[in-house]
């Protein structure tokens, strides 16, 4: 709609109209009728109901369809208003805006959207309903609802949109005129009509201005334009709905009607707008814009009708059009049919002649053939051959006659045909073709013999020479066979392989020429002949490819050799790799026995252990990791006939070394973890005691945790504080152990070592959970606590609010209306007082309740949340009696409003009062009060004004609110209310006034006060620039008449500071005055103050900038001053700083004298001295010296003295290299000379004793700090001292390293204070605490010192340079002026001595390079070299290892002979030599593992080698590693084939046996479960002995001794299992193509019994047996489905195969199933429930039950109110409900009483809004009052009694709803109509239920049933297959979750074999079977990977799987 419409809206509109009261508009309303069952179902959808319609109905519901394209394109809208003066009957209930809110039957539904003030808000729907429930309940309706029961008014009328006038009120009662519907604008524009003439009416002279005339014109103009543009877009619609799908001329005709009916409206419309806009021009020209704009609105909506009704056209002349077509088609089709008929006959007539001359054709062809049979079988020329040459001839000659004339007379058939009409002409076409083709045929066979004579001759000559040709390859064919045949064997010797190469080259020989003999011959033979040779030829060509394979074999046969090598190795490194990860578990046994802690020593030991095994394992896997992945490479490069699965085993042997690489970095990680436990032994016991002591608080507080409602608070109370004691007890233990575990982290291990840490991290971890377990504790203690106090208050409240309830109740029943809708005045007054008492007591309690409720928890809280729950609910109910005394309370509220009104007001004179006393200072008479009095005086007077106006705000905001609420009450409450509140309005206005007044005299005062501070603010502004100047002109008093200050630094620096002080604070008041005047200079010119107050703000001003030029005046006066003292002191530091940076320098140049002067020689000598030192000490440990006699053998004489000579020392280096047998100690001279003066400490020529001890003595340094203790262990000793990094010792004895801890300990002195004792040199994980300290590295580091220092003061310098210049660079004049120039004199300096040292460090870099170079070279040198020596004592150990292992390998070979030949037939006791050839084997191992552990002690050292002596070792290593590899493997390869042989025996003989098992069992007429069961012990297993008695019985059976022994070696060890008896006897297929069973084994003779289909399975009882005179194989068999027995076709007589041969059915549960006794699973009961994992032998099935319909039906229990669906009738026709009474619904509260009599009755309870009650009598008519009443029960508590279901004022209080239904047989409620949906409760019997849905049919699937046989215990029975709850059986297992294997089956007393990994693979063997302790089921099984045997979980106890069931193949 358009803006201008929006100006009068609805409520507008009702306003103007005489309007009931409030109190009467919420009261009286239609009568909210019930619309009869019939009319009351769902709306059915828009687009359902509008094809059932006629084509008006279609076009009147198109016309309001949804989205239709009108013109605006917003939803439409309506008004509903009443014309009514006074409201008797309440339509004003129904009026308001109602909006478009979707569609029903074909036209718009309405919802109303506003609502007018005054009128009920409950929801009402306009909408239409059409004539499917008959045409009294079609039409217009308001409703509660759309298709609701539920009804207002009804307009019997069908138009597109809800009619203006005629509804009915109520729905059936007369027409209400007032009652007026109408869209939105057009209800503004008649609002405005009659405003208009309401407005003439008043006594008004004046009349409206010509603009309001021309406005209200404009808006009647676009209102109109707008509803004919809404009007004509729904024609348009509809229009386009009727011309879609089929279209009659019905419907054009009405579309072209209704859009020249609109079309005419629009040219209506156009006129009179261009009426209004030519009388606008004449008397509103400004409304002509707006009128002239709504005509292209018009003319486009015309132009879109015109080009519909031009459509309409076109489509009418098309419709017309097709119906002359289809006329001229129907006749068209007649004359074709007629045409048919003739043509047909005709064809009938011709087609038999032409048929006989084409038969006579092929008797022809027969006598030409009959006279050529004897030619077929002479082999050479002579006269029968002659004159059947002949006779063929001339029968030729008479058939091609006969078949000239037969073709001649069917093209003429032909030609005929072609003239038929198209169906016979097709079919006559179709036949002559045929019989064309049948002598096209004849033709072909016939052109053969005509060539006959010709034939025979080439034939006999190809015979002459196929037989010459034949004879040549069969030649070449022999010797090629002979050369094929030298490979027949298995096993050919390399001798073989090169024979048969030398041969192959004569045979080609040979083979090629016979080739070449057929290829002659076929260049000039004849056509049959050729094809005889081009046969031969292609035999030729396969020999010579046969030829060419073999050539390839042989190849294949010498790259097979080297892979057997290759693989050989492969798989001895992958055994050598997990035999070392074996030992790893031989290391770690200690720690697996079960002990939780192992003593300390014995863990030590273990850990140790671990660790050796742990390296060497790595260094054996990281080999055959790459042997590996090197081999497998080469292996690729072979062809893949050549390699076959070698490649797959590869990747298999890798997968099995990842394997075990994984396994082992799991142990390290293990090994780790336990060293750290190892050392962590008494922290650990430490928190497994607090966790123990928290294990008991959590005890101690279970009682807390379990449900509390019923228990005592004694109980609680108790339980509470034996919680809080464990609690306390446990805290106290848990940080005890915090601190110890604080301690450990502090530690240097705990840093240093990962697992350490790691497991500290662990304890703690644990620890913190405990912490936090305790405090969970703590909680649930603290509120137990709370919680008995808590029942303590709820027991107390509860009894409290039983008395409040039972109050409420007796007001419930006084307020509850019988159905007399008049009480009396004493009723309504005795009714107000309950309600009033029960109010006030329900607000105490609630108060008290809330108070409480915040320190209650847990059950306490839910149950005080309860007594809450109750009391609000006593508050609903008591709300709902308030209702009922409305009027008594709104005077009571609105007297109450009054007197707070009052109270504010009285605030308001309270707040006036503080008015007073802030402007008492200015009443004194004072004229100028003093500033802070001023301030202070002025400050009151604004927070009173606050206060005032706060006060009158809170009134205002009252006084407001409470009108609105006051007008809401009745009339004779609100009159008084706001005649009161109008007073106190009044009052309120003159408190406004005073506070003006008020507020305008402090205003003036403050301005005032605000001068007097600018005044304050000046004057201290002045008194700070005085004391400036006074401070300045101190400087001058210092200084003397040269202008030099003389003062001290620290006297002028005082003097400076006072100076600076003195200006910042006079700077700071001249700018807190400067600023505080320019804003009151500001304020004064928004005020525009007079002349006066400008002048003295002008003066004021003027005196500041007095004050600013002053303070310039002292600052000047200071500033030279204070230049001189700054320049003076920056040159000074300046001085200093390059004097401290040349000295350091200095000290630089000095230190690298070593280097740089003297070349690194004392550096070269150390290293010579080193050297001898350590040649030396070897020297005498070699021969039990000490140093001491070492230094004696210098110079016996000399030495006792304790010194000797420089020529004595220097006599004895040259016999050095001799006594040590150290050649690379012959040093020169000169080098000994400089050896002896490095000696020769103090320079005398002597060297002492000491001085050459002092040679022995190593100096180190430390690099991580140590403790120093007085002795060598560390657990006794004690810290004495500690070394801090740098710090330098002294060694005093050689280093001591402890094996078991595996660290390095050395006693050292102090050379910092002296201090000697033992210091750990190497921690037991490697890390280093002390490192060598040699001359070199004293030089380095002292060096790295000075220079370092030399460099930071070179950075000072520069650094204070460049800044002081920076600051300095600001000043132009003055003493820092000429200090600034110095500075940068300084700077050049600076650079120069800073690139000195630069220099300096590039220099010792240099020679540090060279020096290094050195020293690294000699290193080598002698590593090499020692290097050298250890290698070659290895590598001589190993040879010999590896020899005497190869040595032992013959006995095995011989041992091993009768299993490893090729007939292994003869050999007579095959376990024997198995046994024997084991022993052999088993000796072997010894030396070949002690070779191998020779070579893994060794790999370690040579393992990273890349060049050097230990490179060449690791060469001949893996030489010697390979020949190892290659024994180990020859004997596998001897040991596997020796087992190959026994199983290829025990094959053999099992064969043999199953077949007699099964002859007896048909024979004796018994079945393979009754055998078992005869020979089975109690374990389910039959025994060696049962079986081989059995056996001995058996007829055509012969086992010995040695044989029957296998025989059950191969089965199983310890007897034969179920499993494995029942897949050696029985035998069952599966039918792979459909298939029949017959009655006998004769296929012609016998009977069909049925059709056996694809994938069902049979049980053989007979057979297999051969049919030879078919050539079928033949099986008597029993279909498991039905059981059906018979004969049955397993291959058919071309190899067809029928039935697939299979293992046994079983299957197994993938989730619990119900086993039950029979097949109809509804009548049948359980057996027992099958566990999950459980497997079922298949007997029957699987095949579907039959089954029926169920009616299911949705409905609600009256006992407790639930809805849901429930069975009428079940799929197997069991009735579940039987019919009960009729139930009624209260649809408002109503009392049920004690007797029919509602004027002396009594109230039996109150009945709430949607109640259900059942009927017991009625319904009965009052005979007093006259409204119908029932006797009925109530179905929440059994209640009887009377009810009123209607009252006498029309009032429904009750409904009925429908009938019962009784329960008779127990069932499941759901919460959906499918069966299997979700449950919402069980249903008893006898229980009553009301249908509020159906009874409707459900389909349902009927189940698929299979009777199986439970092997757990063998139980029979019948079960249900669906979702996948059984599935197909395998006896192969795979792992899913890591589980033990075991040796027995129950867990408890069963040891652990091993650990079942995630992917492995079990068979089953036994079971499974029900371990009763845990619940699981359990089978026996054999591993894959290593064979063993043990018992297996299948599923944990709480559904976790360990093992999955693989699909079967």
């Amino acid at each position: 709609c358009e803006s201008g419409a929006e100006a009068l809206e609805p409520q507008a509109i009702m306003l103007r109209r005489p309007a009931v009261p409030a109190s009467a508009a919420s009261t009286v309303r239609p009568a909210l009728a019930q619309r009869p069952a019939g009319a009351a179902k769902p709306a059915a959808p828009a687009d359902g109901g509008l094809a059932r319609k006629r084509p008006a109905e279609i076009l009147a519901g198109a016309a309001v369809k949804k989205g239709s394209a009108g013109a605006v394109g917003a939803p439409l809208v309506l008004v509903v208003y009443s014309k009514a003066i006074s409201d008797e009957i309440g339509i004003e209930t129904l009026v308001g805006e109602y909006t478009e809110s979707g569609a029903n039957h074909g036209k718009k539904v309405f919802k109303r959207t506003k609502i007018p003030t005054g009128v009920e808000d409950i929801p009402v729907f306009m909408y239409y309903w059409d004539a499917r429930d008959g045409a009294d309940f079609s039409g217009w309706w308001f409703g509660e609802s759309v298709g609701g029961s539920q009804v207002w008014s009804r307009c019997d009328k069908a138009d597109a949109l809800p009619p203006t006038t005629g509804w009915r009120i109520p729905w059936d009662g007369e027409v209400q005129a007032d009652l007026v519907v109408d869209r939105k604008a057009r209800a503004a524009a008649a609002a405005a009509q009659e405003a208009k003439a309401e407005k003439h009416e008043e006594p008004n002279d004046a009349t409206p201005g010509t603009e309001a005339e021309a406005a209200e014109r404009v808006q009647r103009a676009e209102d109109r334009v707008q509803i004919v543009e809404t009007e004509a877009g729904q024609a348009l619609e509809s229009a386009k709905v009727m011309v879609e799908g089929e279209v009659t001329e019905d419907n054009l005709k009405v579309v072209d009607e209704l859009l020249h009916a609109q079309l005419q409206v629009l040219n209506e419309a156009n006129k009179v707008l261009a009426g209004d806009i030519m009388d606008a021009r004449k008397t509103a020209p400004k409304a002509v814009m707006r009128l002239t704009k709504l005509a292209p609105r018009v003319r486009t909506v015309q132009a879109s009708l015109a080009q519909e009704i031009k459509a309409g056209k076109q489509l009418a002349a098309k419709k017309k059009q097709e119906a002359e077509d289809a006329k001229k088609r129907v006749a068209a089709e007649e004359k074709l049919m007629i045409a048919e008929q003739h043509d047909a006959k005709a064809l009938e007539d011709s087609l038999p002649e032409a048929m006989e001359a084409a038969a006579q054709a092929e008797e022809l062809l027969d006598t030409v053939i009959a006279a050529a049979s004897p030619l077929a079988a002479e082999e050479e020329a002579n006269a029968i051959t002659s004159a059947a040459i002949k006779e063929t001839e001339a029968a030729v000659v008479k058939a091609m006659i006969g078949l000239k004339q037969a073709r001649t007379h069917i093209n003429q058939k032909i030609a005929a045909a072609k003239q038929y009409a198209p169906e016979a002409r097709k079919v006559a076409l179709t036949e002559f073709s045929t019989l064309q083709d049948k002598l096209n045929d004849i033709q072909k066979k016939i052109s053969p013999y005509s060539r006959i004579r010709k034939e025979l001759e080439h034939r006999l000559e190809g015979k002459k020479v196929m037989a010459e040709v034949a004879q040549k390859m069969g030649e070449a064919e022999l010797e090629v066979e002979k050369v094929v045949n030298v490979l027949s064997g298995t096993k050919p010797s390399e001798d073989e392989i090169k024979a048969a190469e030398a041969n192959v080259s004569p045979a080609m020989t040979t083979l090629t020429g016979a080739i070449q003999c057929v290829d002659e011959k076929l260049k000039s033979a004849h056509s049959s002949l050729k094809e005889e040779l081009v046969l031969m030829q292609k035999r030729g060509m396969e020999c010579k490819k046969q030829l060419s394979e073999f050539s390839k074999q042989l190849r294949g046969r010498m790259e097979g050799l080297q892979l057997q090598i290759i693989m050989r190795e492969a798989g001895d490194k992958t055994k050598a790799a997990e035999e070392a990860l074996a030992k790893t578990a031989e290391a770690e046994a200690p720690f697996v026995k079960g002990m939780d802690f192992l003593p300390q020593e014995e863990a030590s030991e273990a850990v140790v252990a671990s660790k050796k095994a742990g390296e060497a394992a790595e260094a054996i896997v990281a080999e055959a990791k790459a042997f590996l992945k090197a081999k497998i490479v080469v292996v690729k490069c072979y062809p893949e006939s050549v390699h076959g699965s070698s490649i797959e085993d590869i990747s298999l042997l890798m997968a099995r070394v990842e394997d075990a690489s994984q396994r082992l970095a799991a142990f390290q990680k293990e090994t780790a973890v336990r060293e750290a436990a190892s050392m962590l032994h008494e922290v650990t016991q430490k928190v497994v005691d607090a966790e123990a002591k928290v294990q008991k608080t959590i005890e101690a507080a279970e009682p807390l945790l379990a449900d509390q409602t019923e228990v005592e608070v004694e109980r609680i109370k108790v339980a509470t504080q034996l919680t809080l004691d464990a609690e306390k007890t446990a805290a106290l233990a848990c940080a005890d152990t915090r601190k110890v575990l604080t301690t450990k982290l502090k530690e240097g291990k705990a840093r240093d070592t990962p697992s350490y840490s790691a497991e500290l991290t662990k304890l703690q971890s644990r620890l913190t959970f405990a912490q936090q377990e305790l405090q969970r504790q703590r909680k649930v203690a603290l509120q137990g606590e709370k919680l008995w106090k808590a029942k303590l208050v709820v027991q107390e409240k509860t009894e409290d609010l039983k008395l409040i309830e039972e109050e409420v109740e007796q007001a419930e029943i006084l307020t509850t209306p019988l159905g007399d809708e008049r009480p009396s005045d004493e009723k309504i007054t005795e009714m107000v007082n309950a309600v009033d008492c029960v109010q006030a007591k329900l607000v105490a309690a609630m108060t008290s309740l809330e108070s409480v409720q915040s320190a209650v928890q847990g059950s306490a809280k839910t149950q005080l949340n309860g007594l809450i729950e109750r009391v609000k609910a006593s508050q609903v109910r008591v709300d709902e009696m308030k209702e009922t005394t409305r009027e008594q309370r709104e005077r009571v509220a609105c007297e109450s409003i009054l007197r707070e009104a009052q109270a504010k007001l009285n605030a308001v004179d309270d707040a006036f009062g503080k008015t007073s006393d802030a402007e008492a200072p200015y009443l004194k008479g004072i004229e100028f009060l003093p500033l802070e009095e001023t301030i202070k005086a002025v400050a009151d007077s604004e927070v009173a004004i606050v206060g005032v106006q706060e006060a009158i705000d809170e009134a205002r905001a009252f006084l407001q609110e409470k009108v609105v609420e006051i007008r809401k009450f009745a009339e004779v409450v609100s009159k008084v209310g706001l005649k009161e509140l109008d007073t106190l309005n009044k009052k309120r206005d003159g408190a406004v006034q005073k506070v003006a007044l008020f507020t305008k005299e402090t205003e003036e005062r403050k301005r005032a006060m605000l001068q007097q501070q600018a005044v304050s603010k000046v004057t201290e502004a002045e008194a700070a620039a005085r004391k400036m100047m006074t401070t300045a002109k101190d400087f001058t008093l210092k200084e003397t008449e040269s202008g030099e200050v003389e003062i001290t630094p620290k006297a002028a620096q005082e003097m400076c500071d006072r100076f600076a002080a003195a200006s910042k604070f006079a700077e700071e008041r001249l700018d807190d005055a400067r600023q505080y005047m320019v804003e009151r200079q500001r304020a004064t010119r928004a005020e525009k103050k007079d002349q006066a107050t400008v002048q003295e703000m002008s003066g004021l001003v003027s005196r500041l900038n007095a004050v600013q030029s002053e303070l310039g005046k002292a600052k000047s006066i200071a500033s030279e001053h204070e230049q001189k003292f700054v320049a003076k002191m920056v040159m000074q530091e300046a001085s200093d700083l390059m004097r401290a940076l040349e000295s350091g320098i200095e000290k630089v140049t000095e230190e690298a004298a070593p280097l740089l002067v003297e070349g690194g020689r004392r550096f070269v000598v150390a290293s010579m001295i080193k050297m001898i030192a350590e040649a030396l000490s070897e020297h005498a440990v070699q021969h039990g010296l000490s140093n001491e006699d070492v230094f004696g053998q210098i110079d016996s004489g000399a030495a006792a003295e304790g010194k000797v000579s420089e020529s004595a020392l220097l006599a004895f280096l040259e016999r050095v290299p001799e006594l040590c047998s150290r050649k690379d100690l012959a040093f020169s001279q000169e080098q000994r000379k400089a050896i002896c003066a490095q000696l020769d400490n103090d320079g005398d020529g002597m060297v002492t004793k000491s001085e050459f001890l002092g040679l022995f003595l190593d100096s180190f340094v430390c690099i991580h700090s140590i403790s120093m203790t007085d002795g060598y262990d560390i657990g006794t000793s004690k810290n004495i001292d500690k070394l801090d990094v740098d710090d330098v010792v002294e060694t005093l004895a050689e280093p001591v390293t402890d094996e078991m801890k595996g660290m390095t300990r050395v006693e050292v002195r102090k050379l910092k204070d002296g201090t000697r004792g033992w210091v750990t040199m190497q921690g037991n994980h490697g890390k280093l605490y002390l490192s060598l300290y040699t001359t070199y590295t004293a030089f380095n580091k002292g060096f790295e010192t000075v220079i370092s220092t030399a460099k930071i003061d070179a950075a000072k310098a520069t650094e204070y340079i460049h800044a002081k210049s920076k600051e300095l660079s600001r000043c132009e004049k003055g003493p820092l002026v000429e200090a600034r120039a110095e500075l940068s004199k300084l700077r050049p300096k600076v650079s120069a001595l800073s690139a000195k040292l630069d220099t300096l460090r590039m220099r010792i870099d240099e020679c540090k390079r060279d020096h290094n170079k050195r020293e690294d070279f000699e290193r080598r040198k002698a590593e090499d070299k020692k290097d050298r020596k250890a290698a070659a004592l290895i590598l001589k150990t190993i040879r010999e290892k590896v020899e005497a292992a190869e040595a032992s390998i013959k006995a095995l070979e011989e041992v091993a002979a009768p299993l490893t030949s090729d007939d292994i037939s003869g050999v007579a006791d095959p376990i024997a030599v198995r046994e024997g050839a084991e022993k052999a084997a088993g000796d072997l191992e010894a030396p070949i593992a002690d070779a191998k552990a020779c070579l893994s002690a060794h790999e370690g050292k040579v393992a990273k080698a890349v060049k050097g002596a230990w490179f060449d070792a690791r060469k001949d290593m893996k030489l010697m590693n390979q020949r190892i590899v290659v024994t180990a493997n020859k004997v596998t390869e001897i040991i596997q084939a020796v087992q190959a042989g026994c199983e290829a025996l025990a094959e053999a003989k099992i064969g043999q046996v199953a077949a007699a098992l099964r002859q007896s069992i048909q024979t004796g007429g018994s079945s393979t479960e009754e055998l078992f069961a005869k020979l089975s012990d109690s374990e389910d297993r039959i025994s060696e002995a049962a079986l081989s008695r059995h056996l001995e019985t058996l007829p055509n059976l012969s086992l010995s001794v040695v044989h029957r022994r296998l025989l059950f070696q191969a089965a199983n060890a310890g007897g034969v299992s179920r499993r494995s008896f029942f897949d050696m006897v029985e035998r069952y297929y599966k039918c792979v193509k459909d298939i029949a069973i017959t009655t006998g084994f004769d296929i012609k003779s016998s009977s069909t019994l049925r059709k056996l289909e694809v994938d069902e399975l049979v049980e053989v009882l007979e057979g297999p047996q051969s049919d030879t005179t078919l050539g079928v194989m033949r099986i008597r068999a029993r279909a498991l489905s039905d059981g059906k027995a018979g004969w049955v076709t397993a291959t058919g007589n071309h190899g067809t195969p029928f039935l697939q041969e299979m293992p046994r059915p079983c299957l197994y549960a993938a989730a619990p199933v119900s086993l039950q006794d029979g097949f109809v699973g509804e009548d049948s009961s359980e057996v027992r429930a099958v566990k999950a994992n459980e497997v079922l032998e298949l007997l029957e099935g699987p095949r579907k039950e039959v089954v029926g319909t169920a009616m299911r039906a949705k409905g609600k229990a009256l006992s407790d109110g639930v809805v849901g669906w429930f069975t009428v009738k079940s799929k197997h026709g069991i009735d579940h409900v039987q019919p009960g009474k009729s139930t009624y619904t209260c649809t408002s509260s109503i009392a049920l009483t004690d007797s029919i009599d509602i004027k002396n009755c009594k109230v039996v309870r109150k009945l709430s809004k949607g109640e259900g009650l059942t009927v017991l009598e009625g319904p009965v008519e009052d005979e007093k009052t006259s409204v119908p009443r029932i006797r009925a029960k109530a179905a929440l508590d059994g209640a009887e009694g009377w009810v009123t279901v209607r009252g006498n004022a029309g009032s429904v209080y009750a409904e009925e709803t429908g009938r019962q239904m009784v329960v008779c047989r127990a069932m499941t409620m759901h919460a959906d109509f499918a069966s299997d949906s979700k449950t919402v409760r069980s249903l008893a019997d006898e229980e009553v239920l009301e249908i509020l849905e159906g009874p409707e049919e459900e389909a349902s699937e009927a189940p698929v049933r299979a009777r199986v046989r439970a092997v757990h215990d063998g139980k029979v029975g019948w079960v249900t297959v669906q979702d996948r709850n059984l599935l197909p059986w395998s006896p192969n297992y795979r792992c899913v979750a890591a589980t033990p294997m075991h040796d027995a089956h129950a867990v408890e007393s069963a040891t652990v074999l091993r650990r079942l990994d995630v992917g492995e693979e079990v068979e089953l063997l036994q079971g499974p079977r029900v371990e009763e302790g845990l619940g699981v089921m359990r089978f026996r099984g054999r591993a894959a990977k290593d064979g063993l045997i043990g018992w297996v979980t299948i599923a944990g106890n709480a559904g976790k799987p360990f093992l999955k069931c693989m699909p079967p193949e």
